[in-house]
């Protein structure tokens, strides 16, 4: 299961990510990046969503597997236990993730 491996970007990769209006948007993943596989999207074209420094794209199975370098649990970097956003959510806000489209 790919859910929870981490890789960490050999090269720059393209990704897509929802901006505050809920518009897909490409942003670039630069080289060194850590990235950590948080879900499968339903869309059935090896689209996986993704986590990099705390906000979620979608990117291609075949660019993670071309450009990164998956993290042994050893050589992984340590990142600190999830905590409350500086900013909390109010009542109404939800959290968007990245998902097919």
């Amino acid at each position: 299961m790919l859910i929870g491996r981490r890789f960490k970007l050999r090269e720059p990769v393209i990704a897509t990510a929802l901006d505050h209006k809920g518009n897909r948007v490409a942003a670039m993943l630069p080289t060194s990046s850590v990235i950590e596989i948080i879900s499968r999207t339903a869309s059935g074209l090896r689209i996986l969503d993704v986590e990099c420094d705390g906000k979620v794209f979608a990117m291609f199975e075949s660019d993670i597997a071309e450009r990164g370098v998956e993290l042994s649990e050893q050589a992984a970097e340590a990142r600190p236990a999830r905590i409350e956003d500086h900013h909390p959510r109010g009542p109404g806000e939800k959290v968007r993730w990245a998902a097919g489209f």
